[in-house]
């Protein structure tokens, strides 16, 4: 079952509770958490990085669905990009295989990436929640806050056994191939392949380190890898 499926599925469905929505809300950001973990450990070059955004335009527009605000595809991903510029992701330009090309740190392996996959999903997931039950009558402030203390929380309860689940692993499989039938993406892949500059590596690594996305034993590892490809 891909998203477009679990999607479908959450048309015409009512939840006349707010605990309803937040049960519905959270159950479809953990799927879509797991899925984009599960993206950095395919045996796909570069899944992760064209099919990470879709999965995020996706979750937001069955978030909106859930409370009752439909969005076109175009809409969920202005939405996922102010997310973004507000909590200080990489989330660069309007385009989404852009923006894909753009979301994660180049060098990081997938005992760093799965778990920051799983909990910056789950984490905008949460502001997505945040702004439609606020109906989008939310400061960047609150954004930010509500935005670090999901990360924090959803790393510590990442389990790596779920990424590798069939329902992750499914979600994953149909995020990266609907991603790679799209000659955008393929341009985005193309682009993400060219090698990277180590010194800007290490400024983004100290950037990700200082917001609080990535523990300094996570910012340690990567720093020795970068530095042992000079």
């Amino acid at each position: 079952m891909g998203l477009d499926d679990i999607l479908g599925g959450l048309k015409g469905r009512t939840y006349t509770t707010a605990a309803e929505r937040e049960e519905a809300a959270k159950a479809l950001t953990e799927k879509c958490g797991y899925a984009a973990a599960a993206l950095t450990i395919l045996p796909i070059p570069l899944s992760e990085v064209i099919a990470v955004m879709p999965l995020h335009v996706g979750m937001v527009m069955g978030i909106g669905q859930i409370y009752q605000v439909e969005l076109t595809r175009d809409s969920a991903t202005q939405l996922v990009l102010r997310i973004g510029a507000t909590v200080g992701l990489s989330l660069m330009g309007s385009r989404l295989a852009t923006t894909a090309a753009k979301i994660l740190l180049p060098g990081l392996g997938g005992i760093i990436s799965a778990p920051f996959m799983y909990a910056s999903t789950l984490a905008i997931g949460m502001v997505a929640r945040v702004y439609f039950e606020s109906q989008g009558q939310v400061s960047d402030d609150d954004m930010k806050a509500v935005y670090q203390a999901a990360l924090k929380k959803a790393k510590q309860s990442f389990d790596p056994a779920r990424a590798k689940s069939a329902e992750a692993q499914g979600l994953a499989q149909d995020a990266a191939s609907a991603a790679k039938a799209d000659p955008e993406a393929a341009a985005a892949q193309a682009a993400a392949q060219a090698p990277e500059d180590p010194v800007a590596r290490l400024e983004r690594l100290k950037a990700m380190k200082d917001k609080g996305l990535i523990d300094d034993a996570e910012f340690e590892t990567t720093k020795k890898r970068i530095l042992a490809e000079l």
